[in-house]
């Protein structure tokens, strides 16, 4: 593999302009580090080995996730049947359009941003950068790896380099939530988060951006509103509903801060079809609009 697929260049609109992100489908290696200066999503669809970071190694089967940084030193051995999926990117990019002297800088500057980036920060005996997954939500970050290349070749109009950010966008904070659900020792509430919780959360991860209502998820886990509530309050501290709506709102902030998107196309892009509900869930998790939001990080 060489570098130029760890980036993407413009050809009609901005040519010549590069956008350090890069897309691999389907692939059977993994790479010691790369070859440029790159972070790496890599979701483990098919297959199973032993993952070597440095001097730490754990089995790690499909489905999975790996969020490597820059300095990490990773192998497979033994490895069986292997496949998997990988977007490669500049950490440089997440800031939209800041100019950084060092990747120090880049860390400094990431202020309360660094919350996302805990699955690529943190190592210890228990995580070495890979985190187990279920097939569902490894098929949503497949499908966020597809949406990103396939924006970066065709380059369909002026957003292209904006559009294909927040979908890589929308996949840190997929990879940043299964990290957070993976530590279970490290969870505000005490204990681990039960099967039928768990269950839920992973349903949500899927589902959140689609309209959903909470009798669509009470169906589909054979229960009540009150007993779900119940359940998933006393193990997360709030509500189904407003768990859907945090979500929904890190995301709208996310592409308001790091993307030039259209405000309309984020609020469809945080799953919402109604401006008048968008702006009002808006305004009661960040105090102002999503144009004011936005101009405090001009």
């Amino acid at each position: 593999m060489n570098d130029i697929s760890y980036s993407t260049v413009g050809r009609e609109i901005y040519p010549g302009q590069i956008v350090n992100i890069g897309c691999m489908k389907d692939i059977d290696f993994l790479e010691e580090r790369c070859n440029c200066q790159r972070f790496r999503i890599v979701y483990l669809k098919e297959g199973h080995g032993i993952l070597h970071n440095g001097d730490k190694s754990q089995i790690i089967t499909s489905p999975s996730v790996l969020c490597l940084n820059l300095e990490d030193r990773v192998s497979l051995e033994n490895a069986a049947d292997i496949k998997m999926d990988a977007l490669y990117f500049d950490p440089f990019c997440y800031g939209r359009y800041v100019e950084y002297q060092d990747y120090d800088d880049w860390k400094e500057k990431l202020h309360d941003d660094a919350y996302f980036f805990r699955a690529f920060f943190e190592r210890n005996e228990h995580y070495i950068g890979a985190c187990s997954i279920n097939y569902s939500l490894g098929k949503r970050l497949s499908q966020l790896i597809t949406q990103t290349e396939t924006e970066l070749q065709q380059q369909r109009d002026e957003f292209w380099p904006c559009r294909s950010r927040s979908y890589f966008i929308e996949l840190l904070l997929n990879a940043n939530s299964i990290y957070n659900e993976d530590k279970s020792e490290e969870q505000i509430f005490d204990g681990k988060t039960s099967t039928d919780v768990a269950a839920v959360v992973d349903w949500i991860h899927i589902h959140y951006l689609d309209k959903v209502v909470l009798e669509d998820i009470t169906r589909e886990f054979h229960t009540n509103k009150t007993t779900l509530n119940q359940k998933f309050k006393a193990e997360m501290g709030i509500t189904v509903m407003e768990y859907i709506i945090s979500l929904r709102m890190q995301m709208a902030c996310s592409l308001l801060r790091k993307t030039f998107l259209s405000v309309g196309e984020i609020m469809d892009r945080s799953g919402y079809r109604d401006d008048a509900h968008f702006l009002r869930s808006f305004k009661k998790f960040a105090g102002c609009t999503p144009t004011e939001y936005r101009t405090q990080y001009e």
